[in-house]
């Protein structure tokens, strides 16, 4: 049996998704662990949840006990099934070190696969230096005692300072349908003015520079299309704004209909702080998502896919200022953008469309089928 695992309600999590579907569809015993942490009585197939309530973007030593009580309570569950667990799928440090520890002390011969998210304690910079010391360990831990190591860009490994069991797999952030019908079946994300519409569909954390984007739509510079969950005040804030014209607000949205909300939109916005230095190698959704749906995308300058945007001629980049997002605003031509959007269509078509059946079939079935006899 395969155990997947994240620390979150996994439903909002369409990587996870490619590997939970791959499963069905290959017909493999697996099981999912996540995190209810909004308290909402969770429900799916297979699936186990911890039912500790805690936010998604909260520090200090409240936050830091929920997450211990994460570790041991998958360990508990790992414990509970480990006569029929023949490999782990890891999404990030918080499963991952659970992982490792059992490996090393209750079962060798299962197979930890560390799928690196975000690199943890570039997320800690603004933490006690103790704390960052504790995970800093974890991550040599779980590096060391991982057999497969999975990031989602080659650049990512520049992150990563210690030296890896076996060269490391790339599985990028691409979105995988094996149909696009679902994009054309709805019209309540249009406006009825002229404006360029911007969309942001994501998690609301506040190194994102999305008050920034509120405050231009509420200036009614753009019209906004905008989805997403994680911070009560912004999302108390979107909720207000959506009662001005040129702002649709649509909460916490399924995948697909993320999708749909950015495919009836010119422009999708993804920006990031760089203030946070994992932001520096912020690998996006959006980034394959523009591309598949043949739309710009507006980033951060300085980030890792900048300069990929840029030399590819799919999208803006700018600094992250009010004056600059204005100025862009202004600039903006409906060509151009359309340009830049066919753009991102073709390199979909040529290079993106069959990367992750490609992955999944050729390199992630081989780790399974050598552990899942």
């Amino acid at each position: 049996m395969i155990v997947i695992t994240e620390s979150n309600g996994i439903f909002s999590s369409p990587r996870i998704e490619k590997y939970i579907n791959f499963c069905k569809e290959k017909k493999l015993e697996y099981l999912v662990v996540g995190w209810d942490r909004n308290d909402e009585k969770l429900k799916r197939d297979k699936t186990i949840y911890f039912e500790k309530k805690s936010g998604y973007n909260v520090g200090g030593k409240k936050a830091a006990f929920h997450r211990i009580g994460w570790m041991f309570f998958l360990l508990k569950i790992l414990m509970k099934n480990r006569g029929q667990i023949t490999a782990i799928h890891a999404c990030d440090l918080d499963t991952a070190f659970p992982a490792c520890i059992f490996k090393m002390f209750l079962k060798r011969n299962v197979i930890v696969i560390f799928d690196i998210f975000d690199w943890f304690s570039a997320t800690l910079y603004n933490q006690h230096k103790f704390i960052l010391w504790i995970f800093k360990k974890m991550e040599c831990y779980s590096i060391n005692h991982s057999d497969e190591v999975v990031i989602c860009e080659p650049e990512r490994i520049e992150q990563i300072p210690y030296k890896l069991n076996k060269k490391e797999l790339i599985l990028p952030n691409i979105p995988s349908f094996l149909s696009s019908d679902f994009l054309y079946k709805s019209t309540e994300y249009k406006f009825n003015d002229a404006k360029i519409v911007f969309s942001y569909v994501g998690g609301f954390g506040t190194e994102r520079f999305l008050n920034e984007l509120l405050d231009v739509a509420e200036k009614g510079l753009i019209s906004l299309l905008i989805a997403g969950f994680g911070n009560r005040e912004f999302e108390e804030r979107c909720l207000k704004l959506s009662t001005l014209p040129n702002i649709k607000y649509f909460g916490k949205v399924v995948y697909e209909t993320g999708l749909n909300i950015m495919f009836n939109s010119d422009i999708i916005y993804a920006m990031y702080c760089k203030t946070n230095p994992n932001n520096i190698y912020a690998a996006p959704n959006k980034y394959y998502e523009a591309m598949m749906l043949g739309k710009p995308i507006l980033t951060t300058k300085g980030i890792s896919i900048s300069n990929k945007i840029v030399t590819q001629d799919i999208g803006y980049v700018i600094e992250e200022s009010v004056s600059e997002l204005e100025d862009l605003i202004n600039l903006l031509q409906k060509n151009e953008m359309l340009k830049k959007g066919t753009n991102a269509y073709h390199l979909w078509e040529m290079k993106y469309k069959t990367y992750i059946g490609d992955f999944l079939q050729d390199t992630y079935m081989k780790i399974i089928i050598n552990t899942d006899q």
